[in-house]
């Protein structure tokens, strides 16, 4: 019996350490967590890592890092953007065409040139073609619809298309300037508390960096959302007399025979074609030419005839030549 009474003491005893020492770590674990909760998110500026009479630069940036957890909603963050590439036999239609796209889809042109010269001003087939490059930013809600558009204009001979997924990198970007944004408000808590001439030289330097950097991170984040709500459509328009043929992806053995003997048919009817269209363009100069030409060889034949003449005539005689006996 008395052997029962001890253990019974003994594990009563035991649980009541236990207990007490179990108290002891739940206090320690919230008076560290209360004490951290003040320090890094009340704003305490007597709490922040080396006070205000001991400003650590090296430690603050930790703390800044641990306090700032953005809530922000994880959109996506998307840039679309393509290039076409559109040849007309219109070419003033085409542009005017182009232009008239901007106000129906509320786009606007961000710019714009126009090369080359028009088909009246010259005779020569090469060096007439113009063409037109416009650069177009649409609302990213009407870019299918705006580049479909600009297929209508023309014949289409090239088209790419691309997105560009920022989100992840708009987010870390984010994150960064709020941590920032964070760090100017406690530097100027503490600037305010400031004992000494150095510590406020330190802090100012500081907050002039942060404010750097502020300002980078937030031309980056407009940029970035300004090309995610008005994609960019890179416009070429191209003058030609005629569309390129459409190719079958797959031509037999013949066909292809065919189709370089089309080609070189075509190409020789052209040539001759823009000789006819030379000589008669320059028809004038050749007969200004023929006629030089006419006249100089008249020129050249009546010295040659006459040098032939001279050669023939017999000679004169000289006061020393001895006489003839008769």
């Amino acid at each position: 019996m008395k052997k029962k009474t001890v253990c019974l003491c003994s594990l009563l005893l035991a649980l009541a350490l236990l207990l007490v020492s179990c108290g002891g770590l739940k206090d320690s674990g919230m008076s560290e967590n209360n004490d951290a909760f003040s320090g890094g998110v009340s704003g305490d500026m007597s709490e922040a890592p080396g006070g205000a009479g001991g400003w650590d630069q090296g430690s603050w940036d930790g703390v800044v890092e641990d306090a700032v957890r953005p809530q922000t909603s994880l959109s996506e963050k998307i840039i679309y953007s393509a290039d076409i590439s559109v040849e007309t036999v219109d070419f003033d239609a085409a542009v005017d065409s182009v232009e008239a796209l901007l106000t129906k889809y509320g786009a606007f042109l961000e710019s714009s040139s126009v090369s080359g010269r028009s088909l009246s001003d010259t005779y020569y087939e090469r060096a007439v073609y113009r063409s037109a490059k416009f650069v177009i930013r649409v609302p990213v809600g009407a870019f299918n619809d705006m580049t479909a558009a600009v297929e209508s204009v023309g014949n289409v001979t090239n088209r790419h298309t691309y997105t560009e997924n920022i989100t992840e990198r708009y987010y870390d970007t984010q994150s960064r300037l709020d941590s920032y944004r964070v760090e100017q408000e406690r530097l100027m808590a503490m600037l305010e508390k400031c004992s000494t001439v150095a510590e406020m030289i330190e802090i100012e330097s500081r907050l002039s960096e942060v404010r750097y950097q502020l300002e980078a991170l937030e031309s980056t984040l407009r940029n970035w959302q300004n090309q995610v709500d008005y994609s960019t459509v890179n416009v070429t328009v191209s003058e030609v007399r005629e569309y390129t043929k459409v190719v079958e992806a797959r031509r037999t053995y013949w066909q292809q025979i065919g189709d370089g003997l089309r080609d070189t048919l075509e190409n020789i009817g052209d040539f001759f074609k823009a000789l006819f269209k030379w000589l008669v363009v320059n028809l004038p100069t050749l007969l200004l030419l023929a006629v030089f030409l006419g006249v100089l060889a008249a020129v050249v034949a009546a010295l040659i005839r006459r040098r032939s003449r001279a050669g023939k005539s017999p000679a004169a005689p000289r006061d020393d030549d001895p006489p003839h006996d008769e």
